[in-house]
């Protein structure tokens, strides 16, 4: 079977718990009369939707940016993989979920280990998903042992940072929190594999 149908589900996946995520940040209820310190107070209250809204936004875009890396090179699917990516979106659609109970409890450690618990195990799906793409040939003669490897340590860092920042929340919630919006900065950032990729890009123009 050719990956592209696979990569259409997931895109469609991807685009809507992306929009979704903006859905809990609602329009505050304001007390009439409607005063300028009230709507302050009001937008206050929004922070934190708002932060729990762009930090997943773009989380969510840079794992699916991986995602889409990982299918330059994937050819062709089998059985366990299309598995394999089914349990991977399974966790991507339930980060609206996640992100919208952090937002409402941030400092309780049960919201950060449910947001750090879906993102870990998203991330070992994807790394399972690589594997499985490697070590069963569905994979692009360009994949060398060499950028396997960079993939997975690309992969793995995202896992270490995860569970570095669940940990961290069940004892010290404003730690893990900061971890976690820090978190996309690894992946803004160049990484071994990028050139690689660009290697790809240009092979399939």
């Amino acid at each position: 079977m050719e990956s592209r149908r696979v990569e259409a589900l997931a895109d469609g996946v991807f685009a809507i718990a992306m929009t979704l995520l903006v859905l809990e940040v609602r329009v505050p209820e304001l007390a009439e009369p409607v005063t300028g310190t009230g709507m302050v107070d009001a937008l206050a209250g929004l922070l934190p939707s708002v932060a729990g809204y762009v930090v997943s936004f773009v989380i969510l875009g840079m794992i699916w940016i991986g995602h889409h890396n990982q299918f330059r090179f994937i050819r062709r699917v089998d059985r366990a993989l299309l598995w394999l990516n089914i349990f991977y979106l399974l966790c991507v659609a339930f980060v609206p979920f996640a992100t919208a109970f952090l937002a409402r409890y941030p400092l309780q450690p049960a919201s950060l280990l449910i947001y750090g618990g879906t993102l870990l195990l998203g991330g070992l799906m994807h790394l399972l998903h690589w594997n499985h793409a490697v070590g069963h040939g569905l994979v692009s003669e360009e994949v060398t042992p060499e950028v396997a490897e960079l993939f997975r340590e690309r992969i793995s860092m995202g896992i270490a940072v995860y569970l570095a920042a669940t940990l961290a929340g069940a004892f010290l919630p404003k730690v893990g929190l900061v971890l976690f919006a820090c978190m996309p900065i690894l992946y803004v950032l160049p990484g071994r594999i990028d050139p690689r990729l660009i290697e790809e890009a240009a092979a399939e123009e």
